[in-house]
């Protein structure tokens, strides 16, 4: 007490030593306030410089993080203190396909990186017994059908396939004597994704997605198709708006060749230049990651016959070239090989989690082909 009475008394009696503290105060509080920011000390330059952070995340997580090839933590952390300029970060994991690239630090921004990380030896889980064709994904990429014998079959990809497979396909209809579904050659989705269309000739059938529904004939195809196009442009008009797409790149977004992502804020479109194909992303999230491009060639190549499907994350893609299934980054980087095989038919589906990349193969000559899902965790 004669301690605090001796303090007050004596900051009365000397008005410099309150400013002294407060000065003291300010300094430290305005130091807190340039860390916060991005500022460190840098004596070689006499006072404070600007940095930048790396917020490395991978899948699954636990992997270690390596900055120019000097073990700087693991996943799930920030690298914090870079002076601004390019880095080589490599990630990697016992047991999975390692992740690598030279990633951008920038001035008081976080750059962040999410390294999808297959298994080095995938297992391959069988989803369908009897067979499967005309594999098709919905455009939101939540589902699937295809035809098995004579019956139609949906199948969820927005459920967990982690370990054991916890869902079957759900069969919608059998075949009926009128419309065989030997003869149909071609599955579609409805704009809301809520039909299946089966094409056969000019003919078709459509199959609303629920057990037990009537199912409707179609006499004429085609303007089905013309119907269904113009929903889809409506759609993507809306989006335009939404996302507020420039003008030299809405008509690009609005054509029906252009493929959306599953989040529906990028898009992927193919140009030939040269004799080759050409693969760009036009990406409209807001704000715009660091390190991303609004408009990026991501792949370029003369073989005609190679597939570019989007992953679930939207932030990957899945190619097939000839027989070979492998796994891309955004920006066309990191392309590792998951499955190399006969392949009956060239599509690439995943489950929204993540945890399974579906093909359709044969494991023996005398088996049928069957949907089975490479592990990707």
């Amino acid at each position: 007490m004669r301690t605090a009475l001796f303090y007050n008394k004596a900051m009365r009696n000397n008005p410099l030593a309150v400013f002294g503290v407060l000065a003291i105060l300010i300094v430290i509080a305005g130091g807190v306030i340039l860390y916060a920011s991005g500022f460190r000390l840098d004596l070689s330059q006499g006072g404070f410089a600007r940095t930048g952070m790396i917020l490395a995340k991978s899948v699954p997580d636990g992997a270690k993080v390596f900055l120019d090839d000097e073990l700087s933590g693991a996943t799930d952390s920030t690298i914090g203190s870079l002076q601004p300029g390019v880095y080589h970060l490599k990630i990697e994991k016992e047991g999975f396909l390692s992740w690598e690239k030279d990633v951008e630090v920038k001035e008081e921004l976080v750059t962040s990186i999410t390294a999808l990380l297959p298994p080095r030896s995938p297992s391959l889980t069988a989803i369908t017994q009897n067979g499967a064709k005309l594999v098709t994904a919905s455009a939101s990429g939540e589902k699937a059908t295809f035809l098995s014998g004579n019956k139609l079959y949906l199948l969820s990809l927005n459920s967990s396939f982690l370990g054991f497979l916890r869902i079957r396909p759900q069969e919608i209809a059998p075949e009926t004597k009128d419309f065989p579904f030997a003869k149909v050659t071609k599955l579609e989705f409805s704009p809301n994704e809520g039909q299946i269309l089966l094409v056969a000739g000019s003919k078709g059938k459509l199959f609303p997605i629920q057990v037990g529904a009537t199912a409707t004939e179609v006499n004429n195809v085609a303007a089905l198709r013309t119907q269904w196009q113009n929903l889809v442009k409506e759609q993507r008009a809306d989006a335009v708006k939404t996302l507020e797409i420039p003008e030299e790149f809405r008509d690009l977004a609005l054509t029906l060749t252009s493929v959306w992502s599953p989040d529906e804020r990028k898009f992927l479109y193919e140009k030939a230049e040269g004799g080759k194909r050409q693969f760009w992303v036009a990406n409209f999230t807001d704000p715009l990651p660091v390190g991303e491009e609004t408009n990026r060639k991501i792949l370029e190549t003369e073989d005609k016959n190679l597939k570019l499907l989007w992953l679930a994350n939207s932030q990957n893609f899945v190619t097939i070239e000839s027989n070979t299934v492998s796994i891309l980054d955004l920006d066309g980087n990191n392309k590792r090989e998951i499955f190399t095989g006969t392949l009956a038919e060239k599509i690439a589906l995943s489950s929204t989690d993540l945890a399974q990349a579906i093909i359709l193969t044969s494991i023996s000559s005398k088996s049928p082909s069957n949907l089975y899902g490479i592990s990707l965790r």
